[in-house]
């Protein structure tokens, strides 16, 4: 497995898991977790001009879906340009060759969710790969697939839905970054920098806690636990009551309007047959 974690447009990261095919296409899955596993973050281009691949380290972090078409693909893991122009395969690849050759066809883009290598033409995968969004069986034979996503396919969608210029690149305000990336499913942290930071963070927090006699016991924290449900019920028969009561009001309420407009209907026509009787005697 490999994650990646990714912001759309600004958003909280969100994490896409890929399980990856190293039975059928095992060269092709290690260029691509070789470059998941880059401790680099790549750092967008000043200017559109590239022209060595000297002193850039192939990563995924902090690189872009720079190509986005709808119904069909989303395309990233230019680390170089940032256009679709640039990257160039792991070191450990291809002894070192910025493209390595058509590894396996055997995977079809049948369907959504297919992991799949970029290219130019024949042999010539680098670094970039797209993700389907559809069927697409006119890609097979053409290029790589190599994997699928087993999880949070709707974050995919969600980057299938940004605004893009009429290349399909997203817009300034709609950059879809990849925040961090990594082997495994980025639960357990273990080839994330923020995810291990956080872990090591809360475990010296809860040293300095235990240090502190403050660290609570399982059975102190049940203690607490019934106490809070205890006190909820409590708020909740209070406020049984308080209901109840306003009830009782509003029915007090509506029953003396009730009498009060009865009483009047009475009188006025009580005056109306004194003023009839009073025309008839004259």
């Amino acid at each position: 497995f490999a994650f990646f974690r990714v912001s759309v447009a600004g958003s909280t990261p969100q994490t896409i898991v890929f399980k990856l095919d190293s039975d059928k296409c095992p060269k092709t899955c290690d260029n691509f977790i070789a470059i998941c596993q880059s401790r680099a973050k790549a750092i967008r281009p000043t200017s559109s001009a590239f022209s060595s691949h000297d002193g850039i380290e192939p990563t995924y972090r902090g690189t872009e879906f720079h190509r986005i078409i709808p119904s069909f693909m989303v395309q990233g893991g230019d680390f170089s340009s940032f256009d679709g122009k640039g990257g160039f395969a792991a070191k450990t690849t291809n002894d070192g060759k910025p493209t390595f050759p058509d590894e396996c066809f055997d995977i079809s883009h049948d369907r959504e969710g297919i992991l799949s290598m970029a290219n130019r033409g024949k042999n010539t995968n680098g670094s970039q790969f797209f993700i389907t969004l559809g069927k697409a069986l006119h890609l097979d034979g053409k290029h790589v697939a190599f994997g699928s996503v087993v999880r949070n396919m709707e974050c995919v969608k969600q980057i299938a839905q940004v605004e893009t210029d009429g290349n399909g690149k997203p817009v300034a305000m709609q950059r879809v970054v990849i925040i961090d990336c990594g082997v495994g499913t980025g639960d357990d942290g273990s080839d994330s920098d923020s995810s291990s930071s956080s872990s090591s963070s809360s475990s010296s927090f809860k040293k300095k806690r235990r240090r502190s006699g403050k660290y609570e016991s399982s059975s102190r924290k049940s203690k607490r636990k019934r106490s809070h449900s205890r006190h909820q019920r409590r708020r909740d028969d209070d406020s049984d009551d308080s209901r109840r009561k306003h009830r009782k009001k509003a029915k007090e309420k509506t029953s003396h309007r009730r009498r009060k407009r009865d009483h009047e209907t009475k009188k006025r026509l009580k005056k109306n047959d004194e003023s009839h009787s009073k025309k008839r005697r004259y």
